[in-house]
């Protein structure tokens, strides 16, 4: 016999779970509607908050300018020339700008340069801007690569020393090798990273970037070499600034100058600064090649019994710890690798076989006689 009170009970309670899911499956679906309305009013909130802010930096300008004296009002206007250096960011273009007195805020230029697709598209070289220029109005000019008519290119390759840079320059003729040299060492440069070179003979090797630059014509040593320091600059601010290490930026600069004279190989490179960091940590001398090629001024392929002799604070081989500065103008990539060397245990390394650039890394005087053995037989 039926239970119908109990068969009863079983067709409610069904009939409310199915209500229930149906209820549940409609909350779901209103969830995902909402999330999708929330998503798109803060993507227009975005937008409205950030027209607002550039709008209200823009107004501040205005209200700025309203009220400066009559000078000031005349700024407006003014040409102003800027350099942009070959490979630089929206930051660092931002930065250089602002420095010049061009746009108000680094952080909205570069907002509005994201938002208006312009990164990736500047371009290197002067540029003359007007005073008061809107920003994306700026974005445009430094797209269009129209440089000064009467500039000259010029390209310094990683590695140069400051007296093949002056002779290049001459070469050129921007600027004679003697003036260039007697500004690089006589000159006043007010630098951050240059507060702590001591002085010495070719007082700013290392610190003249290898790049391509434009040079206007009439521009003096002076104008120059500030073209130099600001590129390095931008460079200084992205690896070296505020690093946490034992060494000075001069000593790190003078670790890159040897990797940059020693090593080709990209992937060699912090390698390389691990065995030189390696060896002053265990007061061997760094014995490195290059710096007896710099004290000689040159560069043959094989360094004699005869070279190793030379009197100089350069002569790694005569003298511990590091040479008294850097030996040559540093690139990027070998900054990087002397900022942030790879931790090993090498302490020695050779190049594998003549017209190589690459090297063999050893951690024990045997490994390094036999690689050296190994070099010296790739000349028969």
């Amino acid at each position: 016999m039926y239970n119908y009170i109990a068969y009863d009970k079983y067709i409610t309670k069904n009939r409310n779970e199915l209500v229930f899911l149906a209820k549940r499956k409609k909350k779901k679906s209103k969830g995902k509607l909402v999330y999708f309305v929330y998503l798109i009013f803060a993507i227009v909130a975005f937008f409205i908050i950030f027209k607002a802010i550039n709008f209200a930096f823009s107004a501040g300008k205005n209200i700025t300018s309203n009220s400066s004296d009559k000078s000031q009002q005349e700024e407006i206007g003014e040409d102003v020339e800027v350099s942009i250096p070959e490979g630089a960011s929206t930051k660092e273009i931002a930065e250089i700008l602002y420095k010049n007195g061009l746009i108000d805020s680094v952080v909205m230029f570069r907002l509005t340069s994201r938002m208006g697709e312009y990164d990736g598209k500047y371009r290197q070289g002067d540029y003359l801007i007007a005073k008061g220029t809107e920003d994306e109005e700026i974005m445009k000019i430094l797209q269009s690569g129209v440089v000064y008519s009467d500039a000259v290119r010029v390209t310094v390759p990683e590695g140069y020393t400051a007296k093949q840079i002056a002779e290049k320059l001459e070469d050129v003729g921007v600027v004679t090798a003697t003036d260039f040299l007697n500004e690089m060492n006589n000159g006043t440069f007010d630098y951050d990273f240059l507060k702590d070179v001591p002085a010495r003979d070719n007082y700013l090797e290392g610190y003249l970037f290898p790049a391509t630059y434009e040079i206007k014509a009439g521009a003096t040593a002076h104008d120059i070499i500030v073209q130099f320091l600001d590129r390095f600059e931008i460079t200084y601010n992205n690896i070296l600034k505020g690093k946490d290490t034992d060494y000075t930026i001069d000593e790190i600069v003078t670790v890159a100058s040897m990797i940059e004279s020693e090593i080709q190989l990209d992937n060699e490179r912090a390698v390389a600064a691990g065995v030189i960091y390696n060896r002053l940590k265990s007061d061997m001398p760094l014995q490195i090649d290059s710096t007896v090629q710099y004290a000689l001024s040159t560069r043959n392929e094989v360094v004699t019994t005869t070279d190793l002799e030379v009197e100089s604070p350069y002569n790694t081989y005569k003298y511990k710890g590091l040479p008294l500065g850097p030996i040559a103008n540093p690139g990027e990539a070998a900054l990087e690798a002397a900022a942030n060397p790879d931790e090993n245990n090498y302490i020695y390394y050779v190049v594998k076989e003549r017209g190589s650039g690459e090297h063999v890394f050893a951690e024990t005087y045997d490994e390094f006689l036999n690689a050296k053995q190994a070099y010296k037989n790739s000349f028969n």
